[in-house]
């Protein structure tokens, strides 16, 4: 499902929502393309969850964030090459971990980009890739209701049930 992106400087929430709902479909969509043999695509739609999910926690602390006029500019967009230190940040205001997980973003971004070129790739397997791509969903799945509490509704639990169930699927299939 996809909403409408309305600036945040109109609607704060409604923006929130729509980036974490993007947060979950990226997710989902990148666990099915793993299933389907799409492992490039995969962890370049995880990625996007974690742009996504970065985007989301700056607008919801917008107030909280120094160089406030930054965010409130561009940061809340969350570009690619200010991932690290908004990650940063977002640890500073309680995010534990966050920036782990931008790390473990940025190696699958160049993987979609590099696949194993041995003079590019920090990864040597598909099982190393499905590792680093199962580590960041398990991660926002673990905190993405406790992250976003006051905008969670019945909507984003369907989307988030659907993407958990998806998720089993893959790490079901990754055991055996």
């Amino acid at each position: 499902m996809e909403e409408r992106l309305t600036s945040p400087k109109i609607d704060r929430r409604a923006y929130i929502r729509a980036r974490v709902l993007e947060v979950l479909g990226d997710l989902d969509v990148g666990i099915n393309m793993w299933l389907a043999g799409g492992s490039k695509n995969a962890a370049g739609k995880v990625f996007n969850a974690v742009k996504a999910l970065l985007s989301a926690l700056v607008t919801k602390n917008l107030s909280k964030l120094s160089s406030n006029e930054w965010y409130m500019k561009k940061g809340y967009t969350a570009p690619t090459h200010s991932l690290k230190g908004i990650s940063i940040d977002l640890g500073k205001l309680g995010y534990t971990g966050i920036d782990n997980l931008v790390d473990k973003a940025f190696l699958l971004h160049d993987y979609q980009y590099n696949g194993f070129d041995p003079d590019l790739s920090k990864y040597r397997t598909r099982d190393e890739v499905l590792h680093d791509i199962t580590t960041v969903i398990e991660a926002i799945l673990r905190n993405v209701k406790d992250w976003f509490r006051e905008e969670w509704d019945q909507d984003l639990d369907k989307f988030y049930t659907i993407t958990e169930s998806d998720f089993k699927k893959l790490t079901t299939r990754s055991t055996t």
